[in-house]
């Protein structure tokens, strides 16, 4: 009898109970439980948080506080990186692999209780991410603008990311000399950030610029869009360049250079 009790107690002791992830989405967990963490792009990032509090099980059945949460089991040439030891909440990070093709892929989350020094046991649950390259979309608006020489030509961009991960995206122009740039946007999961591009030509022509954004995660998310500019001097092209920028005029021909502004959206 006394050794069926000492076996039970062993078995009790070996049990795992339900933990709390509280990120990407709040939901509880049990051992062999899957998590769908959802979609992200080669190369992402995707961080799994762990309250590490619970309030059964242990020694005295009223909780206790897990230590530590590391990845395992992950996909050829993913990489991870476990919490730091009694980090709260525990955040423990999934990389794909930059060259991941589209596809499902799973990997296995282990919650440490170190030691088994409260008889909490340890909680392994299993996660799956979809890996696609349509995690990004970017728009330039408008993709043509005239101004007059001087006057600065606006563009508009914005970039959607679709993951279920923040990423920071290079946006670069170039092609219209002077004006090329490189700036690096952080876009949050499931958000959108716009930025603004500028050409100032102060000669006759038309100037042609490609705006690229890439993922620094992979450069398999990637697009770019053309857009141009149209410098012209005519009363016309300063009519267009009235909404884009300031054209300089004495105080008394300002009415003047409002009409032109309207009549120029008349004619769009």
């Amino acid at each position: 009898m006394i050794g069926r009790i000492s076996g039970l107690l062993l078995v009790l002791a070996s049990l795992s109970f339900a933990i709390t992830v509280v990120s990407p989405i709040d939901v509880g967990v049990q051992e062999n439980d899957t998590l769908d963490l959802g979609t992200i792009g080669p190369g992402q990032t995707v961080s799994v948080l762990v309250d590490p509090i619970v309030t059964t099980g242990g020694i005295h059945g009223i909780g206790g506080t897990y230590d530590l949460a590391v990845a395992e089991d992950l996909p050829r040439r993913w990489k991870s990186q476990p919490s730091k030891l009694y980090q709260n909440p525990l955040q423990v990070t999934i990389t794909a692999d930059p060259d991941a093709e589209p596809g499902n892929y799973t990997a296995r989350i282990k919650v440490i209780d170190e030691y088994n020094g409260e008889e909490l046991g340890n909680v392994t649950f299993n996660v799956k991410v979809r890996v696609t390259y349509d995690v990004m979309d970017f728009d330039v608006s408008p993709e043509h603008r005239v101004a007059g020489p001087g006057q600065p030509a606006r563009f508009k961009i914005t970039i959607l990311n679709k993951a279920s991960t923040g990423d920071v995206f290079q946006v670069s122009a170039e092609g219209a000399r002077k004006w090329e740039f490189k700036k690096p946007v952080f876009v949050p999961a499931k958000t959108s950030k716009t930025i603004y591009y500028e050409i100032v030509g102060s000669e006759e022509e038309e100037y042609r610029s490609t705006v690229k954004v890439i993922s620094l995660a992979s450069d398999k998310i990637y697009d770019e869009k053309n857009v141009s500019v149209s410098v012209q001097s005519n009363l016309f092209g300063d009519y267009k360049a009235t909404n884009n920028g300031v054209i300089i005029f004495p105080i008394f021909e300002l009415s003047i250079h409002s009409l032109a502004g309207l009549i120029s959206n008349l004619l769009n």
